[in-house]
């Protein structure tokens, strides 16, 4: 946003209070007396404070929110602010309250001037519930990029000592949501055509890692192709990543996708479930393949269609999409136009008045 000419400072809860500037953002940091967890009905009054006072009214601003999980505090927020200030507020993979609570939600949620999903199709569950208002609220744009940078596969594998033919990668936590059970499945059936190919699984959390170890060590195919990194630091995933042919992922709900980002930047080929934040990604599988969620037989064959068809070029080729869709720069801009049309609605502006604002400032 700051390279698309806003001016961006950034407010963030944190357990000490500090301030600094970094490639032309500025980042407040400040503490209050609540703790690292924030509750639902627990007021960051202190932030809220400071977020009022660097708004200039005279200046056009854009308040954006990340999450959809603090309601209440929103509408909190919302009170303190000018009326010539617009609101909006970015989806993570959120779902509306149950039943009960909805009527609540949807009042707290009232004073948003926008919602940000990564595309309308994820914004059906709030419409749909009357947690949002009006399909006029909703904008799609992708909460994230990727900053790694693509290397050549043979310069990335000296680096993460990854070897296969072909190399596959799982970045992804062990969660039945992510369904790595799926994906070791159809991978056991490619080793039979494919007996040099390697599955790399990459994750933090290991929820259901007793599962996947023993459906690993039940099948000798498996035993001999899967191996699990665990966590990787930081500073190696652009290696793991450029050293990879083919990105596997088998999510049933994502609110957008940062793993199928940093594939995608690094020219990695995916092939990842058939899901509205995947389907956006991949422009409707232009790049990779898109299979059904939890399909055995989709998966697999989606898996050996990539892999009959690698090509050296490929790499290249995925990079380019990725920076003509999904670089920094390009969110940036398609993020300025559209809380300028929402900077214009709370405004009561349209282009043809000649008094369009231009949103100078985004907290």
């Amino acid at each position: 946003m700051a390279q698309a000419g806003a001016e961006v400072t950034v407010f963030q809860r944190y357990f000490r209070p500090e301030t600094l500037t970094s490639n032309g953002v500025t980042y407040h940091f400040i503490a209050d007396r609540w703790g690292a967890r924030l509750r639902g009905w627990q007021m960051p009054r202190a932030m809220h404070r400071d977020v009022r006072t660097a708004i200039n009214p005279q200046e056009p601003t854009v308040i954006h929110v990340n999450g959809l999980l603090f309601p209440l505090q929103i509408r909190h927020l919302r009170a303190l602010l000018p009326r010539s200030c617009a609101l909006v507020v970015q989806h993570h993979a959120e779902v509306p309250w149950p039943a009960a609570s909805r009527r609540l939600q949807r009042w707290a949620l009232a004073g948003a001037d926008g919602f940000l999903f990564t595309n309308h199709d994820l914004a059906q569950p709030w419409l749909e519930s009357g947690v949002i208002a009006s399909p006029a609220l909703i904008h799609a744009v992708m909460e994230t990029s990727s900053p790694l940078a693509f290397e050549a596969r043979a310069t990335a594998r000296v680096k993460s000592g990854l070897r296969g033919r072909p190399v596959i990668l799982w970045t992804g936590n062990l969660k039945p949501n992510k369904d790595p059970l799926t994906i070791l499945a159809g991978v056991e059936r490619v080793l039979v055509a494919a007996p040099e190919a390697r599955l790399y699984m990459a994750y933090r959390f290991g929820d259901i890692l007793p599962q996947v170890e023993a459906r690993i060590a039940q099948s000798e195919l498996l035993s001999a192709a899967v191996i699990l990194l665990g966590a990787i630091p930081h500073a190696e995933i652009a290696a793991y990543y450029n050293s990879a042919d083919i990105f596997v992922q088998g999510s049933a709900r994502e609110g957008s996708g940062i793993a199928l980002l940093d594939a995608l930047a690094c020219g990695v080929v995916p092939v990842v479930t058939d899901i509205p934040s995947f389907q956006t990604i991949t422009a409707g599988g232009q790049v990779g393949h898109l299979w059904p969620v939890g399909d055995v037989n989709g998966f697999t064959e989606a898996l050996r269609t990539v892999i009959d068809r690698l090509d050296e070029r490929q790499s290249r080729q995925i990079r380019r999409f990725f920076e003509t869709h999904w670089h920094f720069s390009m969110l940036g801009r398609n993020a300025l136009q559209v809380y300028e049309a929402v900077l214009n609605d709370r405004l009561g502006l349209t282009p043809s008045d000649g008094r369009r604002p231009t949103t100078d400032r985004l907290l």
